[in-house]
């Protein structure tokens, strides 16, 4: 490994480690969110806050040079695990949702 780039792979390597951090804590909402969902006869996955969602993902990504249609990728990928979390809590029962 090139030694100039061993800094620059080290600075990666912690910004990856905190869009980790960021995805759990986004992922643990969501539990309560299903707990909400299933507390008002919701649907696990809503199509219009999908939309929402990534549209302002795309938007704010162009503040920082990001490409829409990358972070619109990005964030449906996010929001497919999301629903994926969200309707193992469903299948599992009001008794096992976690409590808000």
């Amino acid at each position: 490994m090139s030694k100039s780039l061993a800094p620059l792979r080290a600075e990666i390597d912690a910004i990856d480690d905190e869009i980790v951090a960021l995805l759990g804590k986004r992922l643990s909402v969501v539990h309560r969110v299903a707990a909400v969902k299933m507390a008002e006869n919701l649907p696990a996955v809503l199509p219009d806050r999908v939309e929402a969602v990534k549209r302002r993902a795309a938007e704010a990504g162009l503040a920082y040079g990001l490409d829409p249609d990358f972070m619109a990728t990005l964030y449906q990928t996010i929001i497919d695990e999301a629903g994926r979390v969200e309707e193992g809590i469903f299948a599992a029962g009001p008794e096992d949702a976690p409590r808000s």
